[in-house]
């Protein structure tokens, strides 16, 4: 009798053991993933950011504003308000004096829905686009297809957007870029990030003959 109770105790005791480590498993499972998930969306983010940044930040290089404006008037989706092509230009200076004009074209390309905490929102892809000179377009890069918001505004000194940036190039100091990128993937946990968002303002670097 105490055979089969002593059998019976080491079952009982060897099934709760193997129930704890079956939970710690999980649990370390479920970590291991919410940190995978969450540094995907974090770098995705972090290089959007990056290569957006060195773009804007050479904005206008070598051109003169009280000539021209290196830029487009950004164009916008009056539903949504997020900015669906943007282009501007920068000059480049060869070893001979001569001057090459380098653009770059932003294109905001919607690629359907995406379920989000049990809301369906339209998400995009932002493809970069290069000319030189007088030349054809050519792709030169895009990010994942996971931007729920995009928008770049043109801003004066007092940071307020311009109505018309290109008619009001005196007054351009800034430009203020806003982005929002949902996660690749849904994972039902509140340790997970659903969104991620980013914003700048850059300093423009202006040659204003006329000062």
């Amino acid at each position: 009798m105490w055979v089969i109770f002593d059998n019976l105790n080491a079952l009982i005791v060897g099934g709760v053991l193997f129930l704890m480590l079956l939970g710690v498993q999980q649990r370390v499972a479920e970590i291991n993933l919410e940190q995978s998930v969450n540094y995907i969306i974090k770098r995705q983010a972090n290089d959007l950011a990056t290569w957006l940044e060195d773009d804007l930040l050479r904005m206008g290089e070598n051109v003169d504003f009280a000539s021209e404006a290196p830029y487009e008037n950004p164009v916008y989706d009056n539903a949504t308000g997020v900015t669906t092509q943007f282009v501007f230009f920068r000059d480049s200076i060869a070893s001979d004096g001569s001057t090459i004009r380098l653009y770059v074209r932003y294109r905001l390309i919607s690629v359907g829905k995406r379920a989000l905490q049990g809301d369906s929102i339209a998400v995009y892809r932002l493809l970069r686009e290069e000319r030189v000179g007088s030349g054809s377009w050519q792709y030169s890069g895009s990010s994942p297809a996971l931007l729920s918001y995009f928008r770049i505004d043109l801003l004066d000194r007092d940071a307020k957007p311009l109505s018309d940036p290109v008619a009001q190039k005196d007054q351009m100091q800034n430009t203020r870029v806003r982005f929002t990128m949902v996660t690749p993937f849904e994972v039902a946990r509140s340790q997970v990030l659903r969104q991620v968002y980013y914003g700048s303002t850059l300093l423009v670097r202006r040659i204003d003959s006329n000062s």
